[in-house]
């Protein structure tokens, strides 16, 4: 029990950390016209790529896609984050928290999550006049369901690449920008998702790849397929226990052989 409510209290402080980190990055002002703006801007691009092609349908595609997506690659600011903890010096104070250093630094990424789902669900709303995609009250609150599963996936996806960017740091911008080449090419952001082969397995395991099927599910007929929203909690915890194991034997390696104060 003790170790419990130490563990409840660890993350606890770990959110308050977070909280506190975010407000340092941004003000109202500077979020609201503009990283939300760049978002936004983002998703009407996109937008107007389906447009430029020729179809409504595409259009209504690609602006959905890419609205839900922003969710996931929000999270990815945790693999910055995490280096930024080693480079400032903080690392070695987190290892010796008494429930061992993955939840504490799961904990103080967590805003990265907010963020994305924020960002996504302001994306969706506006679909309507971004791309004449309706998405009703009901509705918006399902996605928001949908959403918070989507980038905790997207985040478990964040903890593994975090692993292996404390060890190399210089890879971080590498394996980030990769993966969100993966993810916009194969989750189904902007075109149908891949069946079957190596691409298809590859796809299977995506962030938001299920998530993203059962929000176009939602939106076109009023209806949430479970089988896309199970598949996408079963991403969930399959990243997840990557991200563990990467994260906790990366820093146990570094600890072992004293690699862990390099810059």
């Amino acid at each position: 029990m003790r170790k419990a409510e130490a563990l409840i209290r660890q993350i606890g402080y770990g959110l308050l950390s977070s909280y506190q980190d975010y407000r340092a990055l941004y003000t109202w002002r500077s979020w609201l016209f503009g990283w939300l703006a760049r978002l936004l801007c983002q998703v009407l691009f996109f937008s107007m790529v389906g447009w430029a092609i020729g179809s409504a349908a595409t259009q209504r595609y690609m602006a959905l896609g890419n609205a839900v997506v922003l969710g996931p690659l929000g999270a990815f600011g945790v693999v910055s984050s995490s280096v930024g903890e080693r480079r400032g010096g903080t690392l070695q104070f987190l290892l010796l928290s008494r429930n061992g250093p993955f939840p504490v630094l799961l904990a103080r990424g967590l805003y990265w999550v907010a963020d994305g789902i924020v960002t996504s669900c302001i994306a969706l709303f506006v679909l309507r006049w971004l791309a004449d995609v309706e998405v009703s009250p009901p509705m918006l609150l399902v996605c928001f369901l949908l959403q918070v599963l989507i980038t905790l996936s997207g985040y478990s996806l964040a903890l593994a690449l975090a692993g292996i960017s404390l060890r190399w740091p210089e890879s971080r911008m590498y394996l980030t920008a990769g993966t969100t080449i993966l993810l916009m090419t194969l989750a189904g952001v902007n075109t149908p998702l891949p069946r079957g082969g190596v691409v298809g397995a590859i796809a299977a395991v995506m962030p938001a790849a299920h998530g993203l099927q059962a929000i176009r599910a939602l939106v076109a007929h009023g209806t949430v397929p479970a089988g896309e929203v199970f598949a996408e909690f079963a991403v969930l915890l399959l990243w997840g226990a990557v991200g563990y194991l990467a994260l906790t034997g990366s820093l146990r390696h570094q600890v072992r052989t004293g690699t862990l104060n390099l810059r």
